[in-house]
């Protein structure tokens, strides 16, 4: 395993977290890689070339720190909404608020950003000290990005109490006029015939 990634799986560990915590600040593609076959390149005479599901995993911030291997199960358990998403073929986007519609980024800022693989506000804000480091201004970047994400948490709360309380005034308005309709069909009742007993 690279040693940069070692240390990424360490640092959950220091954090106190679960081993692959971490995995979802990871920047991770599936691809195909033509990978020739020595045995059946012997045998025909001629290069032969097998296709292999490779996977990338890049810790974002560290260009230096590339993790470029074939697929194992652990890649596929690890990693499968990616992978599941590969082997439909689909697009692996990273998930995230992407830099350019954040208000606070410059088109250079995203660009030396993208260069080091930092593709959301997200991974910015999770970017371990000593990467961000190597971006001037980094701490005060990476203040507003997680100033920004826990206002936006915030916000998601309150949209979703404000729906809530909508859906409760709904059902209450809906009881009442069904009460109104009940009381409004009891009075307009006939009275009903006194009972007499012999």
């Amino acid at each position: 395993m690279n040693e940069s990634l070692a240390t990424y799986d360490q640092a959950a560990v220091m954090e106190d977290t679960p081993r692959f915590a971490m995995d979802k600040k990871l920047y991770v593609n599936f691809y195909v890689r033509a990978v020739m076959s020595g045995f059946k390149s012997a045998q025909e005479g001629r290069p032969i070339f097998d296709e292999v599901d490779y996977i990338r995993i890049i810790i974002p911030g560290d260009k230096n720190s590339i993790l470029d291997v074939p697929v194992d199960e652990q890649h596929k358990m690890r990693f499968e909404a990616q992978y599941d998403r590969f082997k439909k073929n689909q697009e692996q986007a990273v998930s995230g608020t992407p830099l350019e519609v954040w208000p606070q980024m410059t088109v250079g800022l995203v660009a030396e950003l993208k260069a080091m693989n930092v593709h959301t506000v997200e991974q910015l804000a999770d970017m371990p000290d000593q990467l961000a480091q190597k971006i001037m201004g980094s701490h005060a970047l990476r203040t507003k990005a997680k100033t920004f994400l826990d206002a936006a948490a915030g916000e998601a709360g309150n949209s979703k109490l404000a729906l809530e309380l909508e859906k409760r005034d709904n059902e209450i308005d809906l009881l009442k006029k069904q009460m109104a309709d009940l009381l409004a069909a009891a009075t307009k009742a006939p009275a009903p015939a006194p009972v007499t007993t012999k």
